[in-house]
Order: C-alpha cells, then structure tokens, then sequence
C-alpha cells in the first residue's frame, strides 16, 4: 500500500491534528517506511518458530506475569464519594461540560 500526501491529510484531519507541508512530507516518507519494513518482515518463514507466550525471558516477568491472584483492601462506596453528595445516590455527579 503506497503511502500518499492524501492519506496523511485525511489521519491528519481524523486526529484533528495540524501538519505543515514539512511535517506531512516527513510522515509520508515515516509510515512508507514502517509499512516497508512490515512487509519485509511478511516474507520471513515462519513455519518453524513456535508461538511466544512471553515476549521476554527473564525470570523476573514470568513471576510478575504468573503470580497468584491476592485480594487487596477494598472500600466501601460511601468513603470514596464526596460528602457533599447524595447518601442514597448510587452514581457521581459531575459538572455539566455540554451546552
């Protein structure tokens, strides 16, 4: 998939984001670079290598990763709502952003 000046206005006007000549020119060239390098990457025989289930072999992320599920201090709903609020309400009021 080739890269173009149309398509990085498009993202760009998506993210709101606002890009000179300069900039968009310099992510055409950056993406056509990554989606270069990913289809070079498609070519590898991979039908060998078995899947990964971790990323990292060090045995410190294997103990993080597989560590057993302890239930921590929990609180009730009425300690974390403010106490200007509603006892009997179930919800927090938040300050109205929208006209």
């Amino acid at each position: 998939m080739a890269i173009t000046k149309e398509i990085i206005e498009y993202i760009a006007m998506l993210a709101r984001l606002q890009l000179d000549e300069n900039e968009e020119a310099n992510m055409v060239s950056d993406i056509s670079k990554v989606i270069s390098y990913f289809d070079k990457l498609k070519e590898l025989d991979t039908s060998n290598i078995d899947a990964m289930e971790f990323l990292s072999m060090e045995e410190d992320v294997f103990e993080n990763a597989l560590r057993d599920d302890v239930v921590g201090q929990s609180y009730e709903r009425a300690q974390l709502l403010h106490p200007e609020e509603e006892e009997d309400s179930e919800y927090f009021t938040v300050p109205k952003v929208v006209e």
